[in-house]
């Protein structure tokens, strides 16, 4: 048994590392920006820490549940290498079905932990960030199938993230909502790009998202007018919501930063492994800077 600790050890680590990218940018690193949000600065240490914890240790074991359950879907795509889940640990076989459930949920167990430990609102929107997952998921109901589907719940759960930092600051400001609001804009026009990567397994096991429904150029142009509209939603919140001129001059330049990185895309339809690149190496960190854009336009100056 003693011997079998380290091969666990190393497993948990290569699981973790397959899907921290994705969580640390979308949950963990948004709830602490939306606590920064909050408090208009730093917030305080041990409360950021216990938030952290509760957003990556429920997102990690939901995607890790995610994992388990689309194991023979994405066993069936691996004909589609490098454009497709094929590549993830459960797939590959660096790990077993039984202990990638068992990592999941003594992820969400360590999630739920954090977040009682805040308080009960938290605990509580935790608890329902676990059962979208679940229904998101599982037979039969498996929500991911149903068209738009996986950009609702994808929103909720941004929405979830946002909302557990104002929960766990005791208050919901007018600054946060409009983060809220600017993530669930995001979700719903920008995350499809992401989902062209899995264009060929999620056909073949049924799911319908905005590229296969819609094709990569509508896609592509959907995420060209989100841009547009969040850049015109800052000067909302800077001349409505108390935010300082830092948010629509960050926002806009991002945005158009964006707008630049995606517009070539439209040339290039049918290279799905450029796009992919192109998607994962400079979108994701332009939309990083975008949240910090909101943190910055906060700070009372």
């Amino acid at each position: 048994m003693a011997n079998q600790f380290p091969k666990v050890i190393r497993q948990f680590a290569i699981c973790v590392k397959s899907r921290m990218k994705i969580v640390l940018m979308t949950y963990s690193w948004f709830s602490i920006i939306s606590l920064c949000v909050v408090f208009r600065g730093l917030p305080p240490p041990i409360l950021a820490a216990k938030l952290f914890c509760a957003m990556t240790g429920m997102a990690l074991g939901i995607y890790f549940y995610n994992d388990f359950s689309d194991l023979e879907q994405d066993m069936a795509s691996r004909e589609f290498e490098g454009f497709s889940p094929s590549d993830r640990p459960l797939c590959r076989g660096l790990v077993s079905k039984r202990r990638m459930g068992v990592f999941s949920a003594l992820l969400v167990v360590s999630g739920l932990t954090a977040s009682a430990l805040i308080n009960i609102e938290v605990f509580l929107v935790q608890i329902a960030f676990l059962v979208l997952g679940l229904i998101y998921s599982t037979e039969p109901i498996r929500l991911k199938r149903i068209f738009l589907m996986k950009q609702v719940i994808t929103a909720i759960g941004g929405a979830i993230s946002c909302l557990s930092a104002g929960l766990a600051a005791g208050t919901i400001t007018s600054q946060l909502l409009y983060m809220t609001g600017l993530y669930v804009l995001f979700t719903a026009g920008v995350n499809p790009l992401g989902d062209m990567r899995d264009i060929e397994s999620d056909r073949a096991g049924g799911v319908k998202t905005i590229p296969i429904v819609w094709g990569p150029g509508a896609t592509i142009r959907l995420a060209l007018a989100t841009f547009t509209a969040a850049a015109a939603t800052s000067w909302i919140g800077f001349y409505g919501l108390g935010f300082n001129i830092a948010l629509p001059i960050m926002i806009t330049i991002v945005c158009a930063a964006l707008a630049y990185v995606v517009y070539p895309l439209l040339g290039h339809l049918s290279d799905y492994e450029y796009m992919v690149n192109r998607i994962y190496t400079r979108v994701l960190p332009l939309f990083f800077i975008l949240q910090f854009a909101v943190m910055l336009g906060s700070l009372p100056v």
